[in-house]
C-alpha cells in the first residue's frame, strides 16, 4: 500500500447451517453467524428448510472476506438463497479483491440448492470468489449465478473490472466440474459486446444441476429454451450433470428466463421465498 493512503474499514463475516433429517423434515442441526453475515428462515411450505443469507454491511467492497459453510446431513433438503441482490463496489488502485469463499458437503440422498439473486458489479470492482462442493453419488446439488455488469437502468458503462469466479464440484471424492469466469479488462464494454463474449448483453447465468436425474431433464429443458424469454441460452449434460447458460441486457431479462426455467429443474417447487413478486 502507498504511503499516505487512507486506511479503510473492511467487512469480516462467517455463516455456517448444519442440517439433518427428522424423518420426512430437515431440520437445523448447527448454525454460526459472526460479523456481517445473517441467516434468517422463511416460513416455506413442505418437508424442506430455507434459509436466506444477509449482508448487514450493504454490499461488497475490496479487501472484504467471507467464508461459508454449508453442511446437508444424508436425506435432507435445503434451499440456499439470498434477500436481494449482492452489489461488488469500485475499488481504489491499491485495493486487493474482495474474497468470498463457501464451502458445502452434502451427504447420501441429500438436496442441496444454491439460487441467490443476481451479483451486480460496479466499474472498477474487484472480487475473488470460489465455491466447494463436496457431494456423494446419490445427492443432488443445484447451482445458480447470475452476473449482471453495471446498473443498466443507471447507464453505467463499464471500464475496469477484475473478477474471478470459481465452482468446483467433486462427486463421491471425484472432480465432477471445475468452472472458472475470469474477466480482467480495462475496457469492459468492448469486452463483452464481441460476439464470442456476450454479444454486447450486459448479464450472464450459470445454472448446474448434478444429481442421478440431470442428464433425464436435458430435452424437457431444452424445449424450454424455445420460449421467446429464453433466447440466448443454451443446454448441455454429461456424466450425471446439466449445464445451462445465458446472457441477457439485465438483471431482469436473465430472472425472467430463470423463473421459466427453474421450475423443470426443481420438480415444479415453488420459487425462493425471496423471488416472489
Amino acid at each position: 500500500m502507498n504511503a499516505g493512503t487512507t486506511l479503510l474499514q473492511r467487512a469480516r463475516g462467517q455463516f455456517g447451517l448444519e442440517v439433518r433429517a427428522d424423518g420426512s423434515r430437515t431440520r437445523m442441526a448447527d448454525l454460526v453467524q459472526a460479523g456481517c453475515c445473517r441467516l434468517l428462515f422463511p416460513r416455506v411450505q413442505g418437508n424442506g428448510l430455507e434459509a436466506a443469507t444477509v449482508n448487514i454491511s450493504g454490499g461488497i467492497a475490496a479487501g472484504d472476506r467471507i467464508t461459508g459453510r454449508l453442511a446437508c446431513g444424508p436425506g435432507t433438503d435445503l434451499l440456499v438463497t439470498s434477500q436481494a441482490a449482492e452489489r461488488i463496489y469500485r475499488a481504489r488502485p491499491e485495493d486487493g479483491p474482495a474474497e468470498m469463499t463457501v464451502a458445502c458437503h452434502i451427504g447420501a440422498g441429500a438436496r442441496l440448492e444454491w439460487l441467490p439473486h443476481g451479483t451486480i458489479f460496479f466499474d472498477g470492482s474487484r472480487l475473488r470468489r470460489h465455491m466447494v462442493v463436496e457431494m456423494a453419488q446419490s445427492s443432488t446439488f443445484l447451482f445458480l449465478e447470475s452476473r449482471i455488469f453495471g446498473r443498466l437502468g443507471a447507464g453505467e458503462q463499464l471500464s475496469s473490472l477484475h473478477v474471478r469466479d470459481r465452482l468446483t464440484i467433486r462427486r463421491a471424492g471425484e472432480l465432477l466440474l471445475e468452472d472458472m469466469l475470469r474477466l480482467q479488462s480495462t475496457d469492459v464494454t468492448a469486452l463483452l459486446a464481441r460476439p464470442a463474449v456476450a454479444a454486447g448483453q450486459g448479464a450472464v447465468a450459470t445454472l448446474v444441476l448434478a444429481s442421478p436425474q440431470a442428464m433425464d431433464l436435458l430435452a424437457p429443458v431444452r424445449t424450454l429454451l424455445a420460449a421467446p424469454q429464453c433466447a440466448g441460452f443454451a443446454a448441455s449434460a454429461w456424466n450425471g450433470m446439466l449445464v445451462v447458460r445465458g446472457v441477457g441486457a439485465g438483471g431482469w431479462a436473465l430472472e425472467g428466463a430463470l423463473r421459466h426455467i427453474l421450475p423443470a429443474l426443481r420438480a415444479g417447487r415453488p420459487m425462493p421465498s425471496t423471488w416472489r413478486s
